[in-house]
């Protein structure tokens, strides 16, 4: 069973439906189903990825390490995800939530860029006009 035909039945059913709903209003964001998760990202990453977990539903974002600064309720130590994390009486925040997702898109762009930039200094190929 996939994680997606569990989150919307859970008791976080609510908050998953309008986290996936803000997240599927971005035309260049897409849905990915997984066993152990609801991946939202673009054609440069993840962006968010949605599980319930116990009493909370987690939103882990993928470059979470690098937005921590700027939102610091994102919680978590590792080298690039963060997490938020949703009570069953919490509120979502919908504006700081599209601030945290419009970033992370510009951070995967930025990513990629970076990556792509360096293959190509290093190939000894030059950049197309």
């Amino acid at each position: 069973m996939m994680q997606y035909d569990i989150d919307p039945k859970s008791k976080h059913a609510e908050h998953f439906k309008a986290i996936r709903k803000i997240l599927l209003s971005y035309p260049e964001i897409q849905e990915v189903k997984n066993a152990k998760q609801t991946s939202y990202g673009d054609r440069y990453g993840v962006i968010v990825m949605l599980r319930t977990k116990g009493d909370v539903l987690v939103a882990a974002f993928g470059k979470g390490a690098k937005l921590q600064e700027r939102y610091p309720q994102l919680q978590g130590t590792g080298k690039v995800v963060r997490h938020l994390y949703f009570g069953a009486d919490d509120e979502i925040d919908e504006a700081l939530l599209r601030e945290m997702i419009e970033e992370s898109i510009v951070l995967n762009m930025e990513t990629y860029e970076m990556k792509r930039l360096k293959s190509l200094r290093y190939s000894g190929k030059k950049e197309a006009p």
